[in-house]
């Protein structure tokens, strides 16, 4: 398998690289994969120092300097390739998003995510000039799990503008173990095999295959 999957938003502290770390660590263990770290805070690169530290075996972590360097690892794509992009908008982020087989885009159960998403799409209006057939995969995460209202206000929003935006039927909620993956070096899968975290993990991966095995 040959795939690029690139988690992308420009805007920052929407989740991606938790969600980066967990799909990195549990697609590796049946795939070939290495990640590319474009995040400036190098968040899983921090992850996986921490995952050394308690013995687990690290991620494949591939350094990118140059635009052209990227585009050469994405050509050249041996197994998945995992792009946890940065919360901003640059020339490398666009490349990882246009070489990408599939676009994951966190938001939020927040309203206010729209404006967020209005930004992004217009980077993706602008990307449609080179990839006509680009669209972004959206991924409710994070979300508070007693608020059910605004979701359906979201996935509104999303089906409205479908020429843009798939949803995934996947939703990630607020869990204490998410928040102790990068802490602990660990995906919320080894945290805790049976918690409702590893089974939303297990939900997300199962959908991703299924995309993945369209291209």
């Amino acid at each position: 398998m040959q795939k690029v999957i690139t988690i992308a938003h420009q805007k920052g502290g929407v989740g991606k690289s938790t969600i980066a770390l967990n799909l990195a660590v549990e697609l590796g263990k049946k795939y070939p994969l290495s990640v590319i770290d474009l995040d400036y805070q190098k968040s899983i690169s921090i992850f996986n120092e921490n995952r050394k530290e308690v013995g687990l075996n690290p991620l494949n972590i591939i350094s990118v300097e140059s635009q052209k360097e990227l585009m050469n690892i994405i050509d050249n794509a041996d197994g998945i390739i995992l792009i946890d992009s940065g919360g901003f908008d640059s020339d490398l982020n666009r490349i990882a998003i246009l070489g990408a087989d599939i676009i994951i885009t966190p938001l939020s159960n927040n309203l206010i995510e729209i404006y967020g998403l209005e930004a992004f799409k217009k980077i993706l209006i602008d990307l449609k000039r080179i990839r006509s057939d680009i669209k972004s995969n959206i991924l409710l995460n994070n979300v508070n799990p007693q608020i059910t209202k605004s979701i359906e206000e979201l996935k509104e929003y999303i089906k409205s503008n479908s020429q843009f935006f798939n949803i995934f039927e996947t939703i990630l909620r607020r869990r204490v173990d998410f928040a102790k993956s990068f802490e602990t070096g660990k995906s919320v899968v080894e945290i805790d095999r049976s918690s409702k975290a590893s089974k939303e993990i297990d939900s997300l991966i199962s959908e991703i295959e299924l995309i993945l095995q369209k291209y």
